[in-house]
């Protein structure tokens, strides 16, 4: 085969692929839009999700509308993650009526172990005010454009996002940021 033959059909079965990819099929064969993929931007309201904690709860982000969200993406084995918790726990103790704090970790997303094993490998712990939502679909991932562990993002009290911020953050900054939300 000549070289542009070659090229012609790569690219034909990328586009293919491609295109498969953007659909899904629910499990009674009906073929559903996939969530759009767009990324919530600094500014806009975010949409509302629903997931189940590791403690069995339904959290929903519009059940804290009126309250400035820290929303914390981590990792079982994310080195910065684990040494972070700590604070993450201890802001959600002391909590407000002012803000909530809740963080999230999709199994069987980004290298993270199964949802059965995390909540196993999780009891081992002793946080006792950390809510942990599980995304094992990576959808609330992919809409906050999550590529790094840990991500922050900061939410106002109209759930409009004000910042997502990828790296470490400590305690005091993490509270400095939540203060200089309206």
């Amino acid at each position: 085969m000549k070289t542009w033959q070659v090229s012609v059909l790569v690219c034909a079965s990328l586009l293919c692929l491609s295109a498969c990819k953007n659909q899904t099929t629910s499990e009674n064969g009906d073929k559903q839009a996939q969530v759009s993929s767009q990324v919530a931007r600094k500014g806009e309201e975010v949409p509302d999700f629903e997931l189940m904690g590791v403690d069995g709860k339904t959290y929903r982000l519009s059940d804290y509308k009126g309250k400035k969200v820290y929303l914390k993406f981590w990792a079982s084995w994310c080195s910065v993650c684990l040494a972070s918790l700590p604070d993450t726990d201890e802001l959600a103790k002391e909590a407000s009526d002012d803000y909530v704090i809740l963080t999230v970790v999709s199994p069987g997303q980004k290298g993270e172990q199964s949802e059965e094993a995390f909540k196993k490998w999780y009891q081992g712990l002793d946080y006792k005010n950390l809510p942990v939502l599980l995304d094992p679909s990576g959808k609330l991932l992919e809409s906050y454009g999550v590529r790094s562990y840990p991500t922050q993002a900061f939410i106002d009290k109209e759930g409009k996002l004000v910042k997502t911020q990828p790296g470490f953050m400590d305690k005091a900054s993490i509270l400095e940021s939540l203060k200089s939300i309206d």
